[in-house]
């Protein structure tokens, strides 16, 4: 009789200290719940670079392109569309590749023929802006003003519908001779391109006005392969 009162008020004497490790656990839970419904792109060490990320996931020249904004301490889809990208895919590119290049670079100024509202920073294209790819120019993979440029460079007013809306993606910052040039996020004419990332022109135009400077674009061939970068 005497053993068994003991075991109650034992029992008594323990319960609010289990049910103090249990909320302490549950937590814990709720925690670990959150950090694990986060999208891969919260796992990469270029979410602690930017609020800003669009990833590209191409299978051969097709994409899925998807915009992710940090809120606070979670990563949440903002536009979700289907684009193109390079003739030959993502993959290593250099002048002439008509690849998109693979990896992570971070987005440049928007241009186009009109400013659709966007807070990045944005040049009008007029009839003597070019893109200058001639790898033999001192001004290779920049835009300039001028009247002629040699080939492959590129006279932006010659392509309406694609430059109707695009941003530069900062690729070969260092403007080594011949390791790719003119690389853009435009709008689509409903092909692969010769290396840039393109999509539907609604699209673009709500990309445009959701992008902040600092943010990154990651150019990959699967999704597993997100969480290299």
């Amino acid at each position: 009789m005497d053993r068994a009162e003991n075991s109650v008020d034992k029992t008594k004497t323990e319960v609010p200290k289990r049910a103090g490790v249990k909320a302490k656990s549950s937590k814990s839970e709720s925690q670990l719940t959150n950090i694990q419904s986060q999208p891969p792109i919260a796992e990469t060490n270029l979410a602690k670079q930017t609020n800003q990320i669009v990833t590209v996931v191409a299978d051969g020249i097709h994409a899925h392109i998807t915009l992710w904004i940090k809120n606070g301490d979670t990563w949440g889809k903002s536009l979700e569309t289907n684009g193109f990208v390079g003739k030959y895919g993502v993959g290593q590119a250099h002048e002439g590749s008509m690849s998109t290049p693979y990896g992570a670079y971070s987005l440049g100024f928007a241009f186009g023929k009109s400013n659709p509202g966007t807070k990045l920073p944005f040049r009008k294209i007029t009839p003597k802006s070019w893109w200058v790819e001639d790898s033999n120019d001192p001004h290779y993979n920049t835009w300039q003003e001028g009247n002629h440029f040699n080939k492959p460079s590129e006279h932006l007013a010659d392509y309406p519908v694609q430059y109707k809306y695009a941003m530069v993606i900062n690729y070969n910052n260092a403007r080594t001779p011949g390791a790719g040039s003119g690389f853009f996020v435009h709008v689509s004419n409903g092909s692969y391109t010769a290396g840039c990332v393109s999509l539907p022109q609604n699209q673009m135009i709500r990309l445009l006005k959701m992008l902040a400077p600092g943010a990154f674009i990651l150019n990959v061939t699967s999704e597993r392969q997100i969480k290299k970068f």
